[in-house]
């Protein structure tokens, strides 16, 4: 005799990912008494950092750039590596007791009768309320260019980078100039390569790590309270201090409207250590943005230099996972809603947008946000009865 399945539990709130934003969140919900289900890709806390390449650190400071409650030990360089930021994750989730269910993925999300329906791996879950805190960089991109296929040498995206030491004696060209594109030429900047281009194909306010000594990052806490267009100026002429006028060294002119871009489209602002000046030395050479492959398997660029790279390196960007995740949701949701104010009742979402002082930062003031929000919607809920 087969006894009828027992109905799924109906949870609270499930948050989707065990990054610093969904560990944050899953946080400042259990201080307002609401316990979350978390669920984690990932086999473990810090994995995603981990598969980065060995020479990424943190363009922000460590003392704005952490998780809450939880300095980095003592010692720690004033831009933590890439294991110290693993390392502080694990960390703050063993001191807050997280119960993650790691290597869990969901594979598609929808709503019916006001619930959540989640498929995932492990199989169907139930819930209220879906934070999504998958991150922006979930899916690398890479742009179609004409001709490609002529191309014989090696093809890699930004996320699979590796060891700057493997690329010693090669030709290689880094298409993007963004956030990425000069975290490759920065460590490019330290190798002794065959050839360098860094394709560019638009202006774009950079800012130096250090100036005259000082980590410029330490002095986002202030910029962030000014006005835009003050932060705008401040910026250009931060980069005009450090490094003159770009354009002389091949830079398209930039529109010096970095904190608007960052406010309005969530674009990075770029941070130079050490690539601008293997540029004035000729060690990097700025070329315009990729127009198609030639036959010959060479690459054809705007301003029509031709180059001959081994090796490509796209820093062109990534599409968030949650756009795929959505599904039918993400048509009705359209643009990252407010972690307040979701355009669908109960889907909220942390950490999918860049600011002037930090991810960590950004995370924290959303989960407080998205907290107070939710506390607020499962009380009015309560008292109706639903």
């Amino acid at each position: 005799m087969n006894l009828p399945a027992e109905p799924l539990q109906i949870e609270d709130v499930v948050v989707i990912g065990a990054g610093l934003s969904g560990m944050t969140a899953a946080c400042e919900l259990g201080r307002r008494g609401i316990r979350a289900r978390i669920i984690a890709r990932e086999e473990q806390v810090g994995s995603t950092w981990r598969k980065r390449h060995p020479q990424l650190s943190l363009n922000t400071h460590r003392d704005i750039s952490h998780m809450p409650g939880l300095q980095y030990p003592s010692g720690t360089s004033a831009f933590p590596k890439r294991d110290v930021v693993a390392a502080h994750l694990a960390q703050f989730a063993r001191d807050n007791a997280l119960d993650i269910e790691h290597g869990v993925s969901v594979e598609a999300l929808s709503r019916r009768d006001g619930v959540f329906h989640l498929a995932t791996s492990a199989g169907p879950v139930l819930c209220r309320n879906v934070v999504v805190a998958t991150g922006r960089d979930g899916d690398p991109w890479q742009p179609l260019f004409k001709g490609a296929e002529n191309f014989g040498g090696q093809s890699i995206h930004a996320c699979d980078f590796g060891d700057a030491k493997q690329y010693r004696g090669k030709r290689v060209l880094i298409v993007g100039a963004g956030n990425s594109g000069f975290d490759i030429a920065n460590h490019l900047a330290k190798v002794d390569l065959a050839d360098c281009w860094f394709s560019v194909r638009t202006g774009s306010s950079v800012l130096p790590k250090r100036l005259f000594g000082v980590a410029v990052h330490k002095f986002s806490p202030w910029l962030a309270r000014l006005p835009t267009p003050v932060v705008d100026i401040t910026i250009s002429l931060t980069e005009r201090l450090a490094f003159g006028d770009l354009t002389k060294l091949g830079f398209p002119r930039s529109s010096h409207k970095a904190a608007t871009r960052l406010a309005r489209n969530h674009v990075a602002i770029p941070v130079d250590d050490g690539a601008i000046k293997a540029v004035r030395e000729g060690r990097i050479k700025v070329v315009g943005e990729v127009v198609e492959f030639t036959q010959a398997g060479t690459v054809l660029h705007k301003n029509g230099v031709v180059t001959a790279p081994g090796v490509i390196i796209y820093a062109t960007g990534y599409g968030a996972h949650h756009q795929s995740l959505l599904g039918e949701l993400a048509i009705e949701n359209g643009h990252v809603p407010s972690p307040s104010g979701p355009d669908i009742p109960g889907l909220w979402f942390i950490g999918m947008t860049p600011g002037l002082i930090s991810y960590f930062h950004n995370a924290r003031e959303e989960a407080v946000e998205m907290a107070a929000a939710m506390r607020s919607r499962l009380d009015t809920d309560a008292r109706s009865g639903r």
